[in-house]
């Protein structure tokens, strides 16, 4: 009769049983962490979308309250007493009250549009000289509300890049609508449309403002954020343009770049490929046809 053997656990079968324990531990732990980091994350972007819409509750009022009185005082302008300089001045407050407000408007669909991913793009060429003139005439309203000078370069190029008219439009006014938000009175913004060594086509809006520190620089590039200004609650940092403009650039493919110095101002630049660098070059390609076939034809 064969002897009778206690039957135990060996050593590395009690290893390889606590190994299996402390993996679904850490398996557990860490699926806590994300869910927790998740959680987080998700109520800072409530209280950001939060804040961001409070604010954009004071930029809406403002220019509207500006539109109603203005309108008020020229509708009952004979009580007032108002001369036709005045007049004039009143109705140039309410255009410029108007434009600010469709900006805020634009700004808002915009937001929306890129948080639901309903952005489409349609590629094209586009002619940056064009572009940017058209830019600064959009601008000069709020540019001379704000007593800020645009000023774009002398010596124009015709310069040409690929991608969406209409977002790369939005991504331009985006950043010259900031930098006038950034300027003080007097200021100048300068701006200019380039191609760059590598053929991309670029545009270039600097501003004489305050500038940025770098941790401001980093904030100013997050949507639904505004840098704190202490008890100045008139809201005049960059607000959601940056963000906006650098979203749809770089849906396009195309490159956002931004440099500031504190009491220096900033430096923005967009810049977009040229048509060959996506499509190819058609020259080249219709002469590699033509290279091929006489190949061919001479070995035939």
């Amino acid at each position: 009769m064969p002897a009778l053997t206690n039957k135990t656990h060996t050593s590395g079968s009690r290893l390889a049983e606590y190994g299996e324990r402390m993996s679904e531990l850490l398996i557990r732990r860490r699926a806590e962490l994300e869910a927790r980091a998740a959680r987080i994350e998700a109520e800072l972007a409530i209280k950001a979308r939060s804040e961001f819409l409070a604010n954009m509750n004071h930029e809406l009022r403002t220019p509207l309250n500006a539109i109603i009185g203005f309108a008020s005082m020229l509708r009952d302008g004979e009580d007032y007493g108002l001369n036709p300089e005045q007049q004039r001045t009143y109705a140039e407050y309410i255009l410029q009250s108007a434009d600010l407000l469709l900006g805020h408007i634009n700004t808002l669909l915009e937001v929306a549009a890129l948080e639901s991913g309903r952005v489409e793009i349609n590629e094209a060429a586009i002619d940056f000289t064009a572009l940017l003139n058209e830019a600064v005439e959009r601008a000069e309203v709020r540019a001379e509300a704000a007593g800020v000078e645009i000023t774009p370069q002398e010596d124009a190029v015709e310069v040409f890049g690929w991608g969406d008219p209409e977002r790369f439009s939005q991504a331009l006014d985006h950043l010259i609508q900031t930098a006038v938000k950034l300027s003080h009175e007097g200021g100048r913004i300068h701006v200019r449309a380039s191609q760059t060594a590598q053929g991309w086509a670029e545009i270039a809006v600097r501003d004489e403002g305050d500038g940025f520190t770098n941790d401001g620089l980093v904030e100013a590039l997050e949507a639904f954020k505004e840098l704190h200004r202490g008890l100045d609650r008139s809201f005049s940092g960059p607000g959601v343009g940056y963000a906006v403009a650098k979203t749809f650039v770089e849906m396009q493919g195309g490159r956002f770049s931004i440099e500031s110095r504190e009491g220096q101002g900033t430096l923005a630049r967009i810049s977009l490929p040229p048509a060959e660098a996506v499509y190819g070059d058609p020259q080249e390609d219709e002469d590699g046809a033509e290279a091929v076939a006489e190949r061919d034809h001479d070995a035939a």
